[in-house]
């Protein structure tokens, strides 16, 4: 019986010690993924925001991280995805929310856009339209969660009134009186 205890004490301090270095290493990864953020080198950044997301995927703090790193790089639909798993992992958390409106605006929106080069511009069907503008819908949803968490945010005026702006473009488009 000694022996049986001895072997589980050993085993469950292996376990609490993994768990402790892969902690630091998702804090490591973390740290240095926001250093490339800063400098602007979102595929860095996304690289080390993912290894960390990789060690484990239910850390909030990654998955939130990844999201913002895919947003500085425009690539919205991932960061869609790792905004919304973040949102599940913390659901209380204002500024996850405001990303994902952001990236779910963006994505939306991308039918607004005009490149320079004609060949490039992409011609978007009635339904196509359709469906980016119910990202637009999202995305005040989550604007709206926003203010909800975060009554006191300094920029909750701005919100608002973007809200209404949003609103407005998705009628005007809706309408299809396109700017």
């Amino acid at each position: 019986m000694k022996k049986f205890l001895v072997l589980v004490s050993i085993l469950m301090a292996s376990l609490f010690c993994t768990a402790c270095i892969n902690n630091l290493a998702i804090q490591e990864l973390n740290q240095m993924g926001k250093n490339y953020l800063d400098k602007g080198d979102y595929n860095n950044a996304i690289s080390r925001f993912q290894s960390s997301v990789d060690l484990d995927e239910n850390v909030f703090e990654s998955r939130y991280n990844l999201g913002v790193a895919y947003i500085k790089k425009e690539d919205y639909k991932n960061a869609i995805e790792q905004l919304k798993s973040a949102i599940k992992l913390n659901p209380a958390s204002p500024d996850a929310h405001y990303s994902l409106a952001v990236a779910l605006e963006e994505y939306g929106l991308q039918f607004q856009e005009n490149p320079i080069e004609e060949e490039n511009k992409k011609e978007y069907t009635e339904d196509e339209i359709k469906e980016l503008l119910e990202n637009v819908e999202e995305a005040i949803k989550m604007y709206e969660k926003y203010i909800e968490l975060a009554p006191n945010a300094k920029d909750i005026e701005a919100v608002k009134v973007h809200i209404e702006d949003l609103s407005k473009t998705i009628e005007e488009n809706k309408n299809g009186k396109k700017e």
